[in-house]
């Protein structure tokens, strides 16, 4: 069954009554739009969404009047009280209130701000007062900022993974380097390097974006990309992004990886340094996922692996050469 724009007009008439009516004025409504959806799955899904918005509104309001408790009229309650008395003064006031929710809609002010951080070789938990929560790999440091209408998390450097709360009304965008990763209800991983940023995606699906413009790219679960500042490369072989997202589970993932490029991953998770001591140490490549709760088993599992040899120096240096 479809319907006309004017039945449509009637429907949201009587969703409006219903939340900004009295007392037998509501409940009149409500048996009209019963009627008027009927058993229609759709006319259904219409007042449930239309209702799911009103709750919405209602909660940032609440927030407002918490937040904002100075600059917002009497609550509801106390200029009904009025109301006998003073009916243009109440009515001014209601229409007050209504206008400052709107405005401060429109001007999106900050509700509130988290910073969080991770020492190297540390991985840390933390919730975010919209009710996601986020994983911060080693080295890590994050902004959050949570708005009336929108999420923004700046990613100061770092990775992390994040499990977001979906909410139509409010985008959770994280930014990363000149990089835009706008959520669509999912997990995903957030790598700043240096010249590129790393987004993969576990569930759901986000829209990757450059913040100075051009095209977005939709990734889905399983899925990832790597964003410079001048364009957007998907990666395609399941190995790499097995190997983006393995630290999640406290390990590291390579596939045929120069030593080199080994060296550096497993830096990150050291304070004290390593050092490549010929190029061709450096070349030898490395197959085989290790964990990273301690870099240094390792680090000392190499000789095992690659033809070299590693040794300690008394400051924790640990010195990489090829056999002889």
């Amino acid at each position: 069954m479809t319907w006309t724009e004017s039945q449509k007009d009637e429907a949201d008439e009587l969703l409006v009554t219903i939340h900004f009516g009295r007392g037998e004025e509501r409940t009149l409504a409500r048996a009209a739009l019963q009627r008027w959806a009927g058993d229609d799955p759709k006319r259904l899904a219409y007042i449930a969404e239309h209702m799911s918005v009103d709750r919405e509104v209602d909660t940032f309001v609440h927030e407002l009047r918490g937040r904002y408790r100075r600059h917002l009229s009497p609550s509801r309650e106390a200029v009904a009280r009025r109301a006998p008395r003073w009916p243009a003064i109440a009515s001014a006031i209601g229409f007050s209130a209504c206008a400052f929710a709107v405005a401060a809609w429109a001007v999106n002010p900050v509700l509130s701000e988290q910073r969080f951080s991770s020492a190297v070789g540390e991985q840390v938990d933390a919730a975010l007062d919209d009710g996601s929560h986020v994983r911060l790999n080693t080295a890590t440091s994050i902004r959050f900022v949570n708005r009336l209408r929108s999420r923004e998390v700046t990613m100061l450097e770092g990775e992390a993974l994040y499990a977001v709360k979906h909410d139509s009304l409010r985008p959770f965008h994280v930014i990363a380097g000149a990089t835009d990763i706008r959520d669509v209800g999912t997990r995903f991983s957030v790598r700043v390097r240096p010249a590129d940023v790393d987004v993969a995606v576990l569930e759901g699906r986000v829209e990757l974006s450059l913040r100075a413009g051009g095209p977005v790219v939709d990734l889905d679960a399983n899925e990832a990309a790597r964003a410079t500042g001048t364009q957007i490369v998907e990666v395609s072989d399941s190995q790499e992004f097995d190997a983006m997202v393995s630290w999640k589970d406290r390990r590291l993932q390579f596939d045929g990886t120069p030593l080199s490029g080994v060296v550096r991953e497993l830096q990150r998770y050291r304070v004290a340094r390593i050092v490549l001591a010929d190029n061709v140490a450096a070349r030898f490549r490395v197959t085989g996922g290790f964990s990273i709760s301690d870099p240094d088993v390792l680090l000392r599992s190499l000789p095992m692996v690659a033809p070299v040899t590693v040794k300690f120096q008394p400051d924790g240096t640990a010195v990489i050469a090829s056999r002889r």
